[in-house]
């Protein structure tokens, strides 16, 4: 059998779709990946090497992290069994595509609709899964488009429609009146907002899924200091939780990354709610000097990033950047006001400095 023989053996949908690719070793000042600045503490490391000293790695992991759930309904409400876990949230988005593929009647194809410009993965692994994804257009302001969002629902009657608040990449919340308008409009659609970086926000969904049965809240551990240990969750109903369940492989979650994510939402907790605040001051002090420039536009942020437009060549200026050992994100395809934009994950004051440096020496 050929490879092209084999390759034909694969869905069709992977045609149109690149894989996700991770940069190469990072620069001396990585601000590209919206990751914490800090490492752990002295103290904090100490914790977790005394936590690990006592677990049995030899065992399969717990197959329900049940201290893990338990944690998660102690700081964020609800019961263990409404938190499924997935090894960030790019496994969520997978096991919602798996279990909820069902057609609507009448239709070849179950549908996800989601704002854009957002989160790649919402509709890269949708579509990978044989989902069709349909992305509405945010307004001028980065905002839910109300109107738009409404006809699209109603029109394509999706199965799923996410909600990024704050959004990747723009940084900004979205209206909550918005999305409590389509999540009452729209009950046969399960609604997930997803508060990846809702630690650096001062607005909260966390009550909603309990008022609201087709609403679910996603999030995860890897924007506050635990990128490396890859642990999300969504909430729902229990119910749809146990549905989820079953597509959910039983030891998805290591053992290492259980024990590190139930000491981060509870011994923890304090130290990480003191780096969230000393990152939510830097991005208002890196916003401001950002600000002096007259060839940037530096969007308002509710994460632990800044979007910020450029007058000039953007690849010129990230190439230039990045001769200087400082890497920014970039955006050379996708939704066209992004590719005259850079993303700037917010550093320590050091690497936030040197951003500065470079830019007074790249910038005329």
């Amino acid at each position: 059998m050929s490879i092209e023989s084999l390759r034909a053996l694969f869905r069709p949908e992977l045609g149109e779709l690149s894989p996700y690719r991770v940069p190469p070793a990072p620069p001396a000042v990585k601000l590209d990946a919206n990751e914490s600045p800090w490492p752990l503490p002295p103290e904090a490391r100490a914790r977790l090497a005394a936590q690990l000293h006592t677990t049995e790695l030899h065992r399969y992991p717990d197959g329900r992290a049940t201290k893990l759930r338990e944690a998660l309904a102690w700081a964020l409400g609800g019961t263990p069994d409404e938190y499924v876990l997935g090894a960030g949230s790019d496994e969520l988005i997978s096991l919602l595509a798996t279990a909820m593929f069902k057609p609507r009647p009448g239709a070849t194809r179950p549908v996800v609709v989601f704002p854009e410009p957002t989160f790649v993965m919402y509709g890269m692994t949708s579509r990978a899964h044989g989902w069709e994804s349909v992305g509405v257009p945010l307004d001028d302001g980065w905002d839910l488009n109300a109107a738009a969002m409404r006809e699209t629902i109603e029109r394509v009657r999706p199965n799923i429609v996410y909600y990024a608040t704050p959004n990747n990449p723009t940084g900004n919340c979205f209206s909550r009146k918005t999305i409590e308008m389509l999540i009452e409009s729209f009950p046969d659609t399960l609604h997930v907002i997803d508060e990846a970086y809702g630690a650096y926000s001062e607005q909260s969904f966390a009550t909603w899924c309990e008022e609201r049965a087709q609403c679910a809240l996603m999030g995860t551990l890897s924007k506050v200091g635990f990128a490396g240990i890859r642990v999300g969750w969504v909430r729902l109903e229990e119910p749809l939780a146990y549905e989820l369940e079953k597509v959910r492989q039983p030891f998805n979650l290591n053992t290492v990354s259980q024990e590190i994510a139930t000491l981060a939402l509870t011994d923890l907790a304090p130290m990480l709610e003191e780096q969230t605040t000393f990152v939510v001051a830097e991005r208002e002090r890196l916003a401001t000097r950002l600000g002096r420039y007259q060839e940037l536009e530096c969007f308002p942020s509710d994460a632990n990033f800044l979007l910020v437009g450029y007058a000039g060549s953007v690849e010129k200026l990230v190439d230039a950047l990045l001769a200087r050992e400082i890497a920014v994100r970039r955006f050379a395809s996708g939704e066209p006001r992004l590719r005259r934009c850079i993303r700037i994950t917010v550093g320590t004051p050091e690497e936030n400095d040197r951003l500065i440096d470079a830019l007074d020496d790249i910038l005329p």
